[in-house]
């Protein structure tokens, strides 16, 4: 048995990702890691009496999508699978990756059973070092995990892009190259084709430890979520804020505000603020107000018109 999908097996085994006699949605693209999950899920399915069907997202924004959808129809054909095609329109406002990202996240829920998708160690390694250009808090730097929404879950999480690709050629497998995976354009294609092999060239080790901090990042993440449980609140006494520690402050008011992707460093201002005997209204990341009065710190929604 070949190295990766021993890492395969030992990643679903130790998270229980996918148990024995599960229905699956792989969610399929037609590129390299796409196509290797396929070939793994179906490799191990009658072992472990895994019900596997195919799923491909059509979006129709390339000239390329019509060929992508008969590769992958071709595909599930040839292994013998069922394959379905979605053909979604887009949400409106956000960004478009946004937009995208929810309107398949919506598709996700709809499938029976467990949905697979195929990001990597390396969209996981670059995926944080996007968020921590961007200046994410905890929420973002923790973001990409083996089980993302429900019902998705990424059995991939510990392989390699390239060890990827090299099964697949040793293999005698084909994938589709997406050509807009080169265009420099857009950042994520930058940091994976300019900065990512520097980096890699320098530190061989460079992926497999920006990942493990980013599952570290994911455990404080969970655990903090864990603790909001018992500390759903609007309100608190600024006594009690500012004798807390800071850093732990300031994660209270970041889950007083709905917990906002970015933004972080504002609510160690705010407590600056607070420190000196500060009153009166801040709007917060994400949108909330922040008002503080007399012996009391509250958090509201942001009303309309001026304030």
């Amino acid at each position: 048995m070949r190295v990766i999908e021993k890492t395969f097996l030992n990643t679903i085994s130790k998270l229980s990702l996918l148990p024995t006699g599960s229905r699956i949605t792989a969610a399929v693209s037609g590129g390299a890691d796409s196509v290797a999950m396929l070939y793994l899920l179906h490799r191990f399915a009658p072992a472990r009496r895994w019900n596997v069907d195919v799923l491909h997202i059509n979006h129709g924004l390339r000239k390329e999508a019509a060929a992508d959808e008969a590769f992958v129809s071709h595909l599930a054909g040839t292994l013998g699978l069922v394959f379905n095609c979605e053909k979604p329109v887009s949400k409106s406002g956000g960004s478009m990756e946004s937009r995208w990202s929810s309107t398949r996240q919506d598709l996700y829920k709809k499938q029976p059973g467990i949905v697979t998708v195929a990001h990597t160690a390396c969209d996981r390694a670059e995926t944080l070092l996007m968020r921590l250009f961007e200046g994410a808090g905890l929420r973002g730097l923790g973001g990409m995990d083996y089980r993302g929404i429900s019902p998705v879950v990424r059995p991939l999480l510990d392989l390699h892009s390239n060890e990827i690709r090299n099964w697949l050629k040793e293999k005698g497998f084909n994938w589709i190259e997406d050509a807009t995976n080169k265009d420099l354009d857009i950042s994520r294609n930058r940091l994976r084709l300019e900065i990512m092999p520097v980096i890699e060239k320098n530190f061989p080790e460079a992926v497999n430890g920006i990942t493990r901090s980013g599952s570290l990042l994911s455990s404080w993440r969970d655990l903090q979520e864990q603790l909001s449980m018992f500390s759903q609140k609007d309100a608190i006494s600024r006594k009690e804020l500012l004798e807390m520690p800071d850093v732990l402050a300031s994660l209270t008011l970041w889950q007083m505000a709905e917990k906002p992707r970015n933004g972080f460093e504002e609510f160690n201002k705010i407590l600056s603020w607070l420190n000196r005997g500060g009153k009166g209204k801040h709007i917060l990341p994400g949108g909330k107000r922040l008002i503080a009065e007399g012996e009391l710190v509250r958090v509201e929604a942001r009303s309309s018109g001026r304030f």
